[in-house]
């Protein structure tokens, strides 16, 4: 069994790791974005959210979609998502960083609204996002499920430009598709069809995004 100083050493060292690894995410030099897809070639799109502010996912022509590097997307459902940013994070090094740089925590709905979030706390984890309330906080009912975190693959390296500079705190408008990405080697990587899973592993959204809209920040979204 570990002593105590040991126990707060080990501990040190993980936290450090941690650190460690999240700044160079954030500050190691970018690769080339390998994702190019002519979006001439995709299904139409929703142009909005629907009126209460939820996501619009709409059917879509089945088609696989080739992403660079190797990886393969099969479009599953056209989708819209209008929301407040509340986390964002950058990734280089993960098996799937290649063709998705950038995950954002996104409130939508009743959350999206000004001040609606000043009660709960978030974090950006490894392509997972944490939330929680504080113990007065007014939340909407099934407010979880007006909390997503998304893996974004840009169609391009002009969305992929659009979508880096975006920051916490920005109502943004964002089109694509929801999508399942394989790759020789590893499990196939598929989004979330609905809401009310989570924002942990299985329950995020995974988006080929084809279009990115920042809002006025006085603008309610949807």
């Amino acid at each position: 069994m570990f002593d105590e100083g040991t126990k707060i050493a080990v501990f040190v060292v993980v936290v450090a790791a941690a650190l460690i690894t999240m700044a160079s995410d954030h500050y190691a030099p970018r690769a080339e974005l390998t994702t190019v897809v002519d979006s001439a070639d995709l299904p139409p799109l929703p142009p909005i959210a629907s009126w209460n502010g939820a996501p619009t996912q709409s059917k879509v022509t089945e088609m696989h979609v080739a992403l660079g590097d190797g990886f393969s997307a099969r479009l599953m459902y056209g989708y819209v998502l209008e929301g407040l940013v509340v986390t964002r994070r950058e990734f280089r090094h993960d098996t799937t960083s290649a063709i998705s740089p950038l995950d954002l925590g996104i409130v939508w709905g009743e959350l999206s609204a000004p001040g609606a979030v000043d009660g709960l706390a978030f974090k950006a984890g490894h392509r997972i996002v944490w939330v929680a309330p504080s113990a007065d906080a007014k939340l909407p009912d099934k407010w979880l499920e007006q909390v997503t975190n998304n893996h974004l693959v840009p169609a391009s390296q002009a969305v992929s430009a659009e979508l880096l500079a975006i920051e916490v705190g920005a109502r943004v408008r964002i089109s694509g598709y929801l999508i399942e990405v394989t790759r020789e080697g590893i499990l196939p990587w598929r989004s979330s069809t609905r809401r009310d899973d989570s924002t942990g592993v299985g329950g995020c959204e995974i988006i080929l995004v084809r279009g990115v809209d920042v809002l006025p920040v006085n603008e309610k979204a949807a």
